[in-house]
């Protein structure tokens, strides 16, 4: 990542601003970051019923407690090597800040990663929703 790109990162994150697009950078650059893989399934996306009570999903759990130490990032790895339709999954986080009926904290910045974006597309309505960098 050239100086520029990297600082605008930087600045992005401590002025708060997400959810961000970031072209060619690795999910391992964010530091304790949750990560999640643009193939997850629905089901392990928007969480499950244990009994009667539905349940956050795995990765909320993890988000939550990190967000009690300070900001956390929500990494959502690769978004554009899934198919157009599937990237609409990604929508209600990165538009409301929410998964199914749990919200995201306040201090969650979402990031989603790509690759080439020249090479792969990109679902127009998530596309608009992210700061690309």
């Amino acid at each position: 990542m050239n100086k520029e790109r990297l600082s605008l990162l930087e600045n992005y994150i401590k002025a708060g601003i997400s959810p961000l697009l970031i072209e060619n950078i690795p999910s391992a650059s964010f530091n304790h970051a949750i990560i999640i893989k643009a193939n997850i399934e629905r089901t392990e996306l928007n969480g499950h019923y244990e009994d009667t009570e539905f349940c956050p999903p795995t990765w909320y759990k993890q988000v939550i407690e990190n967000s009690k130490k300070g900001y956390v990032i929500l990494v959502i790895e690769n978004i554009n090597e899934i198919a157009l339709e599937e990237q609409t999954k990604f929508i209600e986080i990165l538009k409301y800040k929410k998964v199914s009926t749990f919200d995201l904290p306040k201090n969650c910045l979402i990031v989603a990663t790509c690759s080439n974006l020249t090479k792969n597309k990109m679902n127009e309505e998530v596309y608009s929703l992210c700061a690309q960098i």
